[in-house]
């Protein structure tokens, strides 16, 4: 067990788990791997500001606080694809067909959004001094505004105990932390390539407010979307700078 003193804070309601575990990392930072759970929170956030759907009960909602200073400003992304794949594993095993990584890290199947993540880092001298994970998982909801979005109850017709997955979602962490410490960084990234979405196939995306035709063929050493532009031109994208178009 590389989290030898982790503890899981189990709550009923909150504003989010990320702003939970930043409470307590301000007072009295807790043992690395500790995870907070809730059954509902009302100010639940994704990728670019956007709000995160759920309703409570019905879904796998919590973050994980670690302090990865082993990780340098050069390879933070490299905590979030780690993060990504297990989700994507433990999807998987559950849906039993193929679950995708939507960069930089939705969970995706079927075309159909089903998990997302999002990560707070604070940093000391260029280290990674401690990480907040904020993981989202659609579990047992059956109706969504968004009509791209999905769980795993609608995929297998099965309800799921979300104490089960998270303690399944805690070990598949786990062991794709340790790889990370380990500094298996050529593996990680192959994983993670290999399982991108839409990956080597041509679409649409929004680039700084110009439509462009493109198709992704990989990510960055940190992080940043790799595109191949029907034009000839090859784009290394951040966040705030491309959007994939459907």
């Amino acid at each position: 067990m590389l989290f030898k003193n982790r503890a899981i804070i189990n709550l009923d309601v909150t504003d989010s788990t990320n702003q939970y575990a930043a409470h307590l990392l301000r007072n009295a930072p807790p043992p690395d791997g500790t995870v907070i759970t809730a059954q509902s929170q009302h100010q639940g956030r994704g990728q670019r500001g956007t709000a995160w759907e759920s309703q409570p009960g019905e879904n796998l909602l919590c973050s994980f606080i670690v302090y990865p200073n082993f990780l340098g400003a050069a390879n933070q992304f490299y905590l979030s694809k780690v993060v990504a794949l297990a989700l994507q594993e433990l999807c998987e095993d559950f849906i039993e067909r193929e679950v995708l990584l939507k960069w930089p890290n939705d969970i995706i199947v079927a075309n159909k959004k089903i998990g997302g993540v999002l990560i707070e880092a604070a940093w000391n001298d260029q280290r990674m001094q401690s990480a907040i994970i904020g993981i989202g998982l659609n579990l047992n909801q059956l109706q969504f505004e968004s009509p791209r979005a999905t769980s795993i109850r609608l995929m297998t017709n099965k309800i799921w105990d979300a104490q089960d997955c998270l303690i399944a979602l805690i070990n598949k962490f786990e062991r794709y932390y340790f790889k990370l410490a380990a500094g298996q960084f050529t593996e990680i990234s192959k994983l993670y390539r290999d399982h991108l979405y839409r990956l080597g196939q041509p679409m649409k995306f929004d680039y700084h407010g110009e439509i462009i035709d493109a198709m992704i063929t990989g990510v960055d050493e940190d992080g940043k979307l790799r595109l191949h532009c029907g034009d000839g031109r090859s784009l290394s994208c951040g966040l705030k700078e491309v959007k994939m178009l459907y």
